[in-house]
């Protein structure tokens, strides 16, 4: 937020006098109203494989980080140009392997990995699509530089927390989102479906029904699901529930058995 000379950075002025001229009491107290909603819906997280793999509360900060139209603008071509490459690194792996034969990347550390499924060698999704939902974690290396920290495509979770962040802070502090112009993020859940349905089999007819497949209650990503899913009304399955046969999938999230196909 302040640069190294003491002043605000541009993107934050507006943000930094907003919370000069608040009591610190007053936002402190807040902060801790944040963290009883987040309490009582229940927006925890875990790090699995960590000695203390406890739910722990998202953590919520008063103070957001601030990417100014401009950045925006130009870091988003550039994660659409990545995930656009994921996705066409997947579709090479596991059909002509050319960056293999062409010794970009050693086969042992394909075949090797946990995550490589031979039985998807030859294998393509609809559309294409491999890589539905990345979710990539930025950071800040200095004025106008950014990194990828990792990308995460496997089973991406958190966006609820970002979903019911904005909303506690807009509910909290309304003047502060008269002052400062923020891009809205509450129409994600609309074009997450949109993005599905367009990814639905040539054979489905009408409108698709979208599964949230998960292995665990205890999970991330279906401690995610309550608040996302909320939106757009997908059925969610387990793998108790879960059964499957060559043309189609079938689960029973309640009472009633839904087809998919």
């Amino acid at each position: 937020m302040i640069d190294a000379e003491g002043n605000p950075r541009e993107p934050y002025r507006k943000y930094f006098d907003w919370f000069n001229e608040q009591d610190p009491a007053y936002l402190a107290a807040k902060a801790r109203d944040a963290e009883n909603i987040f309490r009582r819906t229940g927006i925890t997280f875990a790090v699995y494989g960590h000695e203390d793999a406890t739910e722990k509360l998202i953590p919520f900060d008063l103070i957001p980080r601030i990417i100014s139209g401009k950045e925006w603008r130009k870091l988003a071509l550039g994660i659409e140009q990545r995930v656009l490459a994921l996705n066409a690194f997947l579709e090479d792996i596991y059909h002509k392997q050319e960056i293999i034969k062409a010794g970009r990347i050693p086969r042992d550390l394909i075949e090797k990995n946990s995550a490589f499924l031979p039985q998807m060698i030859g294998m393509r999704p609809p559309g294409g699509v491999y890589t539905h939902i990345i979710g990539t974690d930025i950071v800040r290396t200095g004025e106008d530089q950014f990194y990828v920290l990792e990308d995460n495509a496997r089973t991406p979770s958190g966006v609820s927390y970002m979903l019911e962040d904005r909303e506690t802070m807009m509910q909290m502090f309304p003047d502060l989102f008269h002052k400062v112009r923020v891009r809205p993020v509450e129409d994600y859940p609309t074009q997450l479906r949109q993005s599905l349905d367009a990814l639905a089999p040539p054979g489905c007819k009408g409108k698709p029904r979208v599964v949230v497949l998960t292995p665990a209650s205890s999970t991330p990503p279906i401690t995610n699901t309550p608040f996302s899913p909320t939106r757009w009304a997908p059925s969610s399955s387990r793998g108790p529930t879960f059964a499957s046969s060559t043309a189609r999938c079938a689960c029973a999230p309640r009472k009633a058995m839904n087809r998919s196909t």
